[in-house]
């Protein structure tokens, strides 16, 4: 477990992308690619894993989680969609993304407003950066009550295997609870009516 403890803060310092590395012109298919597996490669678990694949971002645009490319280029808006998408289908279904990012597509995604794109990317990465020490001292909380668990085992090899998977059990109910908190506040507030969306086409043509 000792060994462990030592890992945990090399293993908790995550890939993100910093709102100033996201570049502000228009980019090709394979540029956004590249630029994905160039910013996000250490946070892949296998070697010669893909970020996105050219065949995930047309699927991604024909199922509506991102908008249609202008002239086969891609905007700054695009990537920044992209980027949610990535982090959020490590845990959440497509149907659900979807929920929850169409009211940003359709507040905020015009250049036009009061609040860009970047502005909320960037307001979202503050938020996201300050919680890393609060993560750091959680996961921490939860490895100091695994090692108090199964005290009573004699045998040391069997004692640390029993402690090491109640520490990631651990982590996996947190894991738990937070998704279901999150899929029932989709269900209550993001849902996403198909039959409305066609409504809202139609008034638009």
């Amino acid at each position: 477990m000792e060994d462990l403890k030592n890992k945990l803060s090399e293993w908790l310092e995550l890939d993100y992308i910093l709102p100033e590395d996201i570049p502000n012109i228009d980019l090709y298919m394979d540029q956004i690619t590249t630029f994905m597996d160039t910013e996000l490669k250490n946070s892949t678990r296998f070697e010669g894993d893909k970020i996105f694949t050219k065949t995930m971002i047309n699927n991604y645009s024909k199922n509506d989680l991102l908008p249609p490319s202008s002239k086969k280029k891609y905007s700054r808006n695009h990537m920044i969609l992209l980027i949610y998408i990535y982090y959020l289908k490590n845990f959440m279904s497509i149907s659900d993304i979807k929920s929850l990012l169409a009211p940003l597509k359709d507040h905020f995604y015009d250049d036009d407003r009061e609040l860009s794109f970047y502005d909320i990317y960037e307001e979202i990465y503050q938020l996201e950066h300050g919680q890393k020490p609060v993560i750091k001292e959680s996961v921490g909380e939860d490895l100091e009550k695994a090692k108090e668990s199964f005290s009573f085992v004699k045998d040391k090899e069997d004692r640390e295997l029993l402690q090491t998977f109640s520490f990631i059990t651990l982590l996996c109910y947190d894991i738990y609870a937070k998704k279901q908190l999150i899929e029932k506040m989709i269900d209550n507030l993001y849902t996403f009516d198909p039959e409305e969306d066609k409504k809202d086409k139609k008034k638009k043509k």
